[in-house]
């Protein structure tokens, strides 16, 4: 210990000693804003915002305390005070730790759920989670300073949360499941995916307990994340393989090809006044052969959220409509077909 802290008054020293520490941490705060500020730039938007908000102030904080406990070491304090000291820092210190931690985590859970919107549900899970760690943590530095073992109460809780586990098998096996997959990323809201056991449609969202599917009928598929997060998925992005629609048409063989092209092409054209079909992709035509004659296929490329069935109705009867003014005879329906 310095010789000249003796000489000097205990009690101005050490509120001026916590005076320069308080502005050393209030220095460390601007500077890091400051530094936050000109690295805006060049650091990921959402990841300068998570930043900006949770770190200049808990550093600043932090800076302080540490100067405090180191500081207070060489002054002559009494054996109580002294004592006091030696739990209560490593504990504010710690405590910060995790504050700081748990800022971060969910800043950043909030920044994610608002650039992808349909993830506020989901992001949920990862507040419980970051809320649960957190005052586990902060539990344990409140036990640790006052001295108090946590192993009694942590063999009790052992024993209840073996008995909840089991009872809640299925909840937790979906509740682990849902965080895989928010933390994975198997899949994202807005994607299209089919499952190995036939299930498709576009995701919805993930929520705690199962992941929601938006089918083209439309309807709602909603599957559990346990039985999710073991199928084999087929991921196919933004775009659905079904928004291609072919409609198949139909007539008799002896009918000219070029002239049931000529109806037909006139019709493909007018396809996009159809709610629901994709102007921007121009419909097209293709001519094969079948078991009952001449096929013409049309293709037409919908919107993600409308229904395929309606839009291969409508181009049916346009379709028809315009072979019957022409005198164009259909196909003779397949005497080998079998009838229901």
């Amino acid at each position: 210990m310095p010789k000249f802290l003796h000489e000097l008054p205990l009690w101005p020293a050490i509120v001026a000693y916590l005076l320069a520490a308080l502005l050393c941490g209030i220095v460390t705060r601007n500077a890091l804003k400051a530094w936050l500020e000109r690295a805006g730039q060049t650091l990921d938007p959402h990841l300068h915002q998570v930043l900006t908000r949770t770190l200049p102030r808990p550093a600043g904080a932090a800076v302080f305390l540490f100067a405090v406990s180191m500081g207070l070491r060489f002054f002559p304090l009494p054996t109580h005070l002294e004592t006091l000291t030696k739990h209560i820092f490593p504990f504010l210190t710690g405590t910060l730790a995790v504050v700081v931690l748990m800022r971060v985590a969910l800043a950043a859970i909030t920044a994610y759920g608002e650039t992808y919107p349909q993830l506020k549900s989901t992001a949920g899970i990862g507040r419980a989670i970051t809320w649960i760690v957190g005052c586990a943590l902060i539990a344990v530095l409140v036990s640790d300073a006052l001295g108090i073992s946590l192993a009694p109460a942590l063999t009790a809780l052992g024993v209840g949360s073996l008995s909840v586990a089991l009872a809640l098998q299925d909840t937790l096996s979906n509740f682990f499941a849902g965080v895989y997959l928010l933390i994975d990323r198997p899949i994202r809201p807005g994607e299209f995916i089919r499952l190995d056991g036939g299930q498709e449609g576009y995701v919805d969202a993930i929520g705690w307990r199962s992941t929601r599917l938006r089918t083209l009928a439309p309807s709602t598929v909603i599957v559990p994340n346990a039985t999710l997060s073991k199928a084999v998925i087929t991921n196919f992005g933004g775009t659905n393989p079904r928004l291609l629609l072919a409609t198949t048409i139909d007539v008799a063989l002896d009918e000219d090809p070029a002239k049931v092209e000529v109806a037909l092409a006139d019709e493909v054209k007018t396809a996009t006044e159809i709610p629901g079909v994709d102007r921007s992709q121009a419909p097209f035509l293709r001519f094969s052969l079948d078991d009952r004659g001449l096929a013409f296929t049309l293709y037409t490329t919908v919107a993600p959220n409308a229904d395929g069935g309606l839009v291969q109705q409508e181009i049916r009867k346009r379709a028809i409509a315009r072979l019957r003014r022409d005198g164009i005879a259909l196909a003779p329906p397949n005497p080998f077909a079998k009838k229901s």
